[in-house]
């Protein structure tokens, strides 16, 4: 299962969103450190697809694919050296999948910042320069033990492994992350291994989510310092990721208030996130940013709906389904759920030709209902 991490300064407005995505109760106090331990909630990922596939086979059960969230603590200035329980925060960190960004675009006296400003840049080179600091650190611990295996005779790999680490911690120095450099470089099988075996926090992909007041938007001076902050976060987060970005803005407060309204209500108010993302449309970004699709089984039972990166085989999905089926994996039947949808039984599918028998190497396409034959 994937997990997002929810990362920022303190009083940014994380665990006031972390609320607002998991409609669990943790802390969202107005203080530095409020949240100590990480708190993570599994969240369904609702879709149209699986909903029309439960009312085609006549489903019992449904169970959506499911993605997980983590409300991280706020970082510091230090983190990466101890300061604000900044070990225990970059080791949740290091955890997670996907790193989102929350940046404060918002002032407000009663919500203090850890540093009395308003500046979403700032907040995110804050943040990004811990997290190189740390990567730094963890280099510095593996490259002399890989060092003193070369002198006593080490192979080719080791060589290409050193010189990797050598390589990008220059990169790293030079304030650019981990995962610029492995976009830029054709790096050998060996160089790769040694930076994943690492776990480097810089080389997560990232969200930038821009936190800002919906309320103030009536003021125009402030619109206008909205899209300066969103620009700005842009430029930077395309400078030092090497990909091109995109910032999402919403307002968490909001969002929280209109959470406890009805659904008729709720509905009514969502209408006015034209400017705004919403929380499925947070989640959708989400799944994009780690390349994650959709596949399907589904019968009388019950319906299912799982999650798989794109470019991952038939027999990954069919392991996912339940490991023995990866075990004792013969072939696959794979249709397209639109397709069982629309002709509405498995033998119609059949009849139109739109059912294939694949191998294990069959590379799952989004919308798949597959149907694995094992022996």
């Amino acid at each position: 299962m994937k997990s997002i991490g929810i990362v920022g300064l303190p009083n940014v407005g994380k665990s006031t969103l972390f609320n607002v995505i998991t409609d669990l109760s943790v802390p969202a106090e107005n203080f530095p450190f409020c949240t100590i331990d990480k708190n993570s909630g599994i969240i369904e990922y609702k879709e149209e697809r699986l909903k029309k596939l439960v009312e085609t086979v006549s489903a019992a059960q449904v169970y959506p694919a499911v993605i997980q969230f983590t409300d991280i603590a706020g970082l510091v200035k230090g983190a990466s050296k101890g300061e604000g329980l900044g070990n225990q925060f970059l080791s949740h960190i290091r955890e997670v999948d996907l790193i989102m960004y929350i940046l404060r675009g918002f002032a407000d006296q009663n919500v203090t910042h850890v540093y009395n400003r308003v500046s979403p840049k700032m907040d995110m080179e804050d943040v990004v320069t811990e997290l190189l600091l740390k990567d730094i650190e963890s280099i510095d611990k593996k490259l002399p033990l890989l060092e003193s295996q070369l002198k006593k005779g080490g192979t080719d790999g080791q060589k290409a492994q050193v010189e990797a680490l050598k390589e990008l911690k220059n990169y790293l120095g030079s304030g650019l992350t981990t995962f610029k450099y492995l976009r830029s470089k054709d790096l050998n099988k060996d160089a790769k291994q040694i930076i994943n075996d690492l776990f480097l926090l810089s080389s997560k992909p990232v969200l930038c989510v821009l936190n800002v007041s919906y309320i103030d938007l009536n003021t125009g001076s402030y619109k206008i310092q909205v899209e300066q902050w969103k620009q700005e976060v842009n430029d930077y987060a395309k400078e030092i990721y090497g990909d091109e970005p995109e910032v999402i803005l919403i307002d968490s407060k909001f969002l929280a208030d209109i959470q406890k309204m009805s659904d008729e209500d709720k509905l009514e108010f969502t209408k006015e996130l034209d400017y705004f993302a919403d929380i499925e449309t947070l989640i959708e970004k989400a799944k994009h940013k780690l390349h994650l699709i959709n596949f399907y089984v589904g019968n009388e039972k019950d319906a299912r709906s799982w999650f798989i990166e794109q470019g991952e085989t038939v027999l990954r999905a069919a392991g996912l389904i339940h490991t023995s089926l990866a075990d004792t994996f013969v072939r696959a039947q794979v249709l397209s759920v639109d397709d069982l949808v629309a002709l509405k039984t498995y033998n119609e599918v059949k009849s139109a030709g739109k059912l294939r028998t694949v191998g294990k190497e069959y590379l799952v396409t989004d919308g798949d209902y597959i149907i694995v034959l094992a022996s």
